[in-house]
């Protein structure tokens, strides 16, 4: 009993010294330290000197890689100013034609990019374009801040005056 005890001591001793002077010799290690650094003197020419100087210089042990005080460093992101987008492409619009309704409103036939033409009436709303006012020959469109005016002037009729609905 007596001797694994002694062994135990021993061993616990040995491993207590180990990393006793592990601590001393690596972890507390001051590369830069006058006591640690043993400085050949050279009589030769400097380049010679130069040769053999200390390996470890101030600006290695700023930069060491192992330092704990070391850490990731995310780089900032770039901003990439990006082109403003284009304008919106005015629509293509075609008046086909304005007819005067069994209630007494006008309501105007309007092609809007090449689709099949649509009824609308004062206050419609398609897509961006809102119909202001139409009149016999005449109807005026907002599309965002531009005001469009469509007109059948050119359109020969039979009749002048329009007829009204029973």
């Amino acid at each position: 009993m007596i001797r694994k005890v002694a062994m135990l001591i021993i061993v616990a001793s040995l491993f207590f010294f180990a990393s006793w002077n592990f601590m001393v010799s690596a972890v507390l290690y001051n590369p830069l330290s006058d006591n640690l650094v043993k400085k050949v003197k050279i009589r030769e020419s400097e380049p010679a000197r130069g040769t053999y100087a200390a390996a470890w210089d101030k600006i290695i042990y700023e930069k060491n890689l192992f330092s704990t005080l070391r850490t990731y460093m995310e780089p900032k992101p770039v901003r990439v100013a990006s082109p403003p987008p284009p304008p919106p492409k005015r629509p293509d619009l075609t008046l086909k034609g304005i007819i005067l309704d069994t209630f007494g409103d006008y309501v105007a036939f309007v092609e809007i990019n090449q689709a099949k033409s649509t009824q609308l009436r004062k206050g419609d709303k398609i897509e961006d374009i809102e119909v202001s006012d139409i009149s016999e020959k005449a109807v005026v469109l907002k599309w965002l801040n531009e005001t469009i005016t469509l007109s059948i002037e050119k359109v020969k009729t039979l009749s002048s005056k329009p007829r009204v609905g029973k």
